[in-house]
């Protein structure tokens, strides 16, 4: 196995029986029905406050950074590739309707830079003292703005992706770990297609963007395959919706400046850009709190907006996205935008619930939103704060007036809604009294009065709601129906330990050189090994466990093979004293994290498969790598379930 091929087989052979790969992948808790056991009344807690935090911590990211002279001087000359003019103007919002997603952007294939051959051909390798650097300047004629899509099946960990506009002093530099991290997710979580191994850049206002990749010096041509089959073409500046018009928002809206009662609201609702197959979509999202206040990035929206991984991937979202003042026209010059995506925690289309934590920290200032799960009842005073159209933030004020079930009827995401009672309806429409909802709103939050806050029950689906029809429906999926179907893991965890002690990322890498993996708890191990082992290509995080031990949690054991160098895990203390007892080459290196010996709470199955023919071991969390392994390599035995671990921290 070698990493373009980051969901093979990984052939990790030991000369001893016992050696073994101990990890597997991340998988997003997508698609969850509803929550893995009966909810512990103790646990709920009904009512979040709003919270802002004085300083969030911040996040290694991709950013936006400042380039000197000299270093534009040592730029690499690009090869060039022009996409020419459209016959006709390219289509804007070819996705339309109540329950969609605006589209902005299209795909355009690249066929100069599709494949790893034509890619080597594009790549002209400008050789330095500190970095190998070779760049591809990609037009999109009549662009607005770009995002590249780079299918990366083997990127060194301690490279960069840069990109910037021929000419321009800034550009964005992305670690080669923060893609690789992000693929991983995607593949973890069961998308197996060429989408999940593409990484979608940060949005670049031009119609030209060039990217550069910059390896360490010396390293062979096949460290590196990456190509990119296709680009997202977009019809206006990322940062000049406003002005652009996308689809200008309708007359009756309401600047959320001209509301006094709208502050926190605002502060927590984001816009959102994401891509998904090339074509790029508009969205609302909601900065959630947690009942302990952690900080923690939680970030909901709608299921039609981010349904799996790979879109939440590519998410972009824009904070303080607002006039200067009432109705002054103009953006804020304060807006703040995060490019890294995020990981999708749970998903479901019964309620349109799309909940992501956010991977990187929320920018200062924001507001992390309150909650209830309290039924919401006839007549209940409601606002919302929105993108519609993807133009400022606009507010919305009304009352509950009906209850309903909704489902999508066919193949163009059409959805119907048959009313139902409050206490077993899956969503809520909202009656306005001043402003509306619009496409570009979907995924809003739905903030009910009480106490002197307004605390969200749902997110926006859609309806028939506009300028033109005052009276138009606007449906949101319920709060309390996702919160009771599993959020509250998240939003209120029931386990004083976990809340107490954070699960840690256990880190993989790939030894190209012996086809085994390495697994690490230790974030000075990990990058003690990037710069020291160049052989051992960083994989991301493979999985989560404890770093000290809690109830219900065992020790995960390491040992050291000194005549192979390779390493060897088990949760079992019977094999370990086994190994200590037997195999005198393997030295014991101690706990290295903690897991479950047996099933509970949201900790998955690590499975566990033996090859006869190698004598080695062979270790997945992923249940549609576990299937595919089955179906695909006889030569590997499901032994069954080593241990349990953890998709999410």
């Amino acid at each position: 196995m070698n990493v373009r091929f980051l969901w093979a087989v990984w052939t990790a052979v030991l000369a001893a029986a016992l050696s073994a790969c101990g990890g597997g992948g991340t998988a997003s808790v997508a698609s969850v029905p509803a929550a893995s056991g009966p909810v512990e009344l103790a646990a709920i807690v009904t009512r979040v406050e709003p919270y802002q935090p004085p300083a969030p911590e911040r996040l290694r990211s991709a950013h936006l950074k400042r380039a000197t002279p000299a270093s534009k001087a040592e730029r690499p000359a690009p090869f060039l590739v022009k996409l020419p003019t459209a016959a006709a103007r390219l289509p804007v919002n070819i996705r339309r309707g109540p329950g969609v997603p605006v589209q902005v952007g299209i795909a355009r294939e690249v066929a100069a830079t599709s494949s790893r051959a034509a890619m080597a051909r594009a790549l002209k390798w400008r050789h330095g003292p500190s970095q190998d650097s070779a760049a591809v300047s990609f037009t999109s004629q009549g662009a607005a703005g770009l995002r590249l899509g780079l299918v990366v099946r083997k990127l060194p960990a301690d490279a960069v992706v840069r990109g910037y506009v021929q000419g321009a002093d800034t550009a964005f530099e992305i670690p080669a770990r923060d893609i690789l991290d992000a693929i991983r997710r995607n593949r973890d979580a069961g998308d197996v297609s060429e989408a999940a191994q593409t990484y979608w850049t940060p949005l670049v206002d031009s119609e030209e963007v060039t990217l550069e990749i910059a390896l360490p010096p010396g390293l062979p041509a096949d460290a590196l395959d990456v190509t990119v089959p296709r680009l997202s073409h977009l019809q206006v500046k990322a940062s000049d919706l406003n002005t652009a018009k996308i689809g200008q928002a309708g007359t009756c809206e309401v600047d959320v400046n001209c509301v006094a009662d709208a502050d926190n609201s605002s502060r927590a609702t984001a816009r959102m850009v994401f891509t998904v197959n090339g074509g790029s979509y508009l969205c609302t999202g909601t900065l959630l709190n947690d009942s302990t206040s952690s900080s923690t990035p939680y970030f909901l929206s709608a299921n039609h907006c981010i349904p799996t991984q790979t879109a939440a991937s590519s998410l972009i979202t824009y904070w303080f996205y607002r006039s200067t003042s009432c109705n002054s026209g103009t953006l804020n010059a304060g807006y703040r935008v995060l490019y890294s995506g995020a990981t999708l925690l749970y998903a479901t289309s019964a309620t349109d619930t799309s909940f992501m934590k956010l991977n990187e920290a929320a920018p200062d200032g924001v507001v992390f939103a309150g909650w209830s799960v309290d039924a919401p009842a006839m007549g209940t005073d409601v606002a919302s704060v929105h993108h519609p159209e993807g133009d400022l933030q606009k507010y919305s004020h009304g009352s509950v007036s009906a209850f309903a079930n909704c489902s999508v009827v066919d193949a163009s995401d059409s959805f119907s809604c048959t009313g139902d009672n409050s206490s077993s309806a899956t969503f809520v429409n909202a009656s306005w009294t001043s402003g509306t909802t619009e496409a570009g709103s979907s995924g809003t939050g739905l903030f009910a009065a009480g106490s002197g806050n307004r605390y969200l029950i749902g997110q926006l689906y859609g309806g028939s709601a506009s300028c033109d029809i005052p009276s138009g429906t606007s449906w949101y999926g319920r709060f309390d129906k996702a919160y009771f179907g599993g959020l509250s893991r998240w939003l209120s965890p029931a386990g004083a330990a976990q809340a107490v002690t954070p699960r840690t990322a256990v880190y993989r890498f790939y030894n190209t050189t012996t086809g085994a993996h390495f697994f690490t708890s230790s974030s000075a191990e990990r990058d003690w090994v990037i710069a020291t082992y160049p052989s051992f290509n960083y994989e991301g995080v493979a999985f989560y466990a404890y770093g000290s031990q809690v109830a219900g949690s065992s020790p995960v054991y390491r040992f050291y093979n000194t005549r192979t160098g390779r390493h060897f895990y088990t949760i079992s203390v019977a094999e370990r004293d086994h190994v200590l007892a037997t195999w005198p080459e393997f030295a014991y290196e101690g706990p290295n994290w903690y897991a479950q010996e047996a099933s509970g709470g949201d900790a998955a199955p690590v499975y566990r498969f033996y090859n006869a023919g190698t004598t080695s071991h062979f270790y997945t969390i992923n249940a549609a790598e576990k299937d595919w392994v089955v179906q695909s390599y006889p030569s590997w035995r499901l032994e069954g379930i080593g241990y349990y671990a953890w998709t999410t921290q």
